[in-house]
C-alpha cells in the first residue's frame, strides 16, 4: 500500500517545477553531488517554564555555491574542507521549534510541506513521533514566508489549514511583501514559485493572522524581534524564562561556520545581502554579550547551541 508521502510525491502536479526554482536563486546555481537525507526526529529540552521540542522537517540539499556568492568558490570549498564539511553540497537541517507552556503550544514555522524538496516535508511524521496532534497547536509563528518555513501551513490533500485550531503571527512587512497582487510578476523567474507558494499557504489563514511589528509579544515570555535582510520582514523569536534567553533564529544564521565566523559573506538566498549581513553582525554581538542560547533552523541537527567570542569575531558552539 502506498503511504501518504508516496501518494503525494507521485501525484502532486507541478512539484518538480517548484523545486526547480531553487536552482537559480541569486545566480546560476545547479544542484549536484550526493544528496543527504534525514529521517523524522525529535529532540527535547527544558527551558525555564517552557518545554522545547525540536522537530525535524528533513534536510535541504543546496549547492555550496549558495553559501557565499560574493566569494570565490574555491575559497569557500577550502574552508569547508578544513572543517571536515562537504564541499559540493550543503545539507541544511530543517529544525522546527515547538514551545509548550500550560495551555500554549506554539509552533515556530511549519516546514516545507510536500511541494518543495523530496528530502524535506517530514514535520508531520516528526509530530507523530513526538505524539503531538496538529490540532493541539494553539499558535503558529512564522519567521518568514520562504518555502521551507511556510509551505507546511496547509494540508497537501485539500488545502485546508493543517493546524486547524491555531492562530497565526507573521511580520506585517513580510505578509505585505509576499501577498502583493503584482509580486509574482515583479520577481525573477526562479523565485516566482516562492511567491506563488507563499500566497497559496498564507491566504487560507489570513483572517486568523496577526500582523506583527518588532517587539510583538506572542504570549508572555515570547517576543518577536525584527531581523530583516534574509527577507524584508524576517523575524526571530526570543524566548525568556527563568532569567535565561533562547533565540529561535529562523534564517538569520544558516551555516554553522560561515554565518558566525564570516557574517559579511553573502548567502545566496538572502534577499538583501547588505542588510542581512548587518543583521547578523548586530545579533552576534547581542547573543554573545548576553549569553543567549540559539535554536537555528538550518544549523546541524538539532540546531541548539551558543555563540562565543573568537579572536576578533565569533564562533558557534553546538550543545553536546
Amino acid at each position: 500500500m502506498m503511504d501518504r508521502r508516496g501518494f503525494l510525491l507521485g501525484s502532486m502536479a507541478g512539484a518538480g517545477a517548484l523545486r526547480a526554482g531553487v536552482a537559480g536563486v541569486g545566480g546560476a546555481m545547479t544542484l549536484g553531488g550526493a544528496a543527504w537525507a534525514q529521517e523524522p526526529a525529535v529532540h527535547r529540552f527544558k527551558f525555564g517554564e517552557f518545554d522545547v521540542t525540536v522537530l525535524s522537517d528533513g534536510v535541504l540539499n543546496l549547492p555550496v555555491s549558495a553559501l557565499a556568492q560574493d566569494m570565490d568558490l574555491k575559497t569557500v570549498q577550502d574552508l569547508l574542507a578544513e572543517r571536515g564539511l562537504p564541499t559540493d553540497m550543503r545539507p541544511g537541517a530543517i529544525n522546527v521549534a515547538l514551545l509548550t507552556r500550560g495551555s500554549d503550544t506554539i509552533l515556530v514555522d511549519t516546514g516545507s510541506g510536500m511541494n518543495f524538496m523530496d528530502s524535506a516535508g517530514k514535520l508531520v511524521d516528526s509530530l507523530e513521533i513526538a505524539q503531538v496532534a496538529p490540532d493541539s497547536i494553539t499558535k503558529v509563528v512564522l519567521t518568514h514566508a520562504h518555502p521551507d518555513h511556510c509551505w507546511g501551513v496547509i494540508d497537501d490533500f485539500d488545502d485546508s489549514p493543517r493546524f486547524s485550531e491555531a492562530d497565526y503571527t507573521i511580520a506585517a512587512a513580510e505578509f505585505d511583501f509576499w501577498m502583493a497582487e503584482d509580486r509574482v510578476d515583479q520577481l525573477p523567474d526562479p523565485v516566482k514559485p516562492f511567491a506563488l507558494g507563499a500566497q497559496r499557504n498564507l491566504a487560507p489563514v489570513a483572517e486568523r493572522t496577526t500582523m506583527a511589528a518588532d517587539g510583538h509579544e506572542v504570549v508572555p515570555g515570547i517576543t518577536m524581534i525584527a531581523t530583516p535582510g534574509h527577507t524584508p520582514g524576517h523575524m526571530s523569536v526570543l524566548v525568556q524564562s527563568g532569567g535565561e534567553q533562547l533565540l529561535v533564529t529562523g534564517d538569520a544564521f544558516t551555516h554553522d561556520v560561515i554565518a558566525f565566523e564570516y557574517p559579511d559573506w553573502h548567502f545566496g538566498f538572502d534577499m538583501d545581502h547588505v542588510q542581512a549581513a548587518a543583521t547578523r553582525g548586530k545579533l552576534l554581538k547581542r547573543i554573545a554579550g548576553d549569553n543567549i542560547r540559539l535554536l537555528g533552523y538550518h544549523l546541524t541537527w538539532p540546531g541548539v547551541g551558543r555563540v562565543e567570542a573568537a579572536g576578533s569575531g565569533y564562533r558557534y558552539v553546538a550543545e553536546a
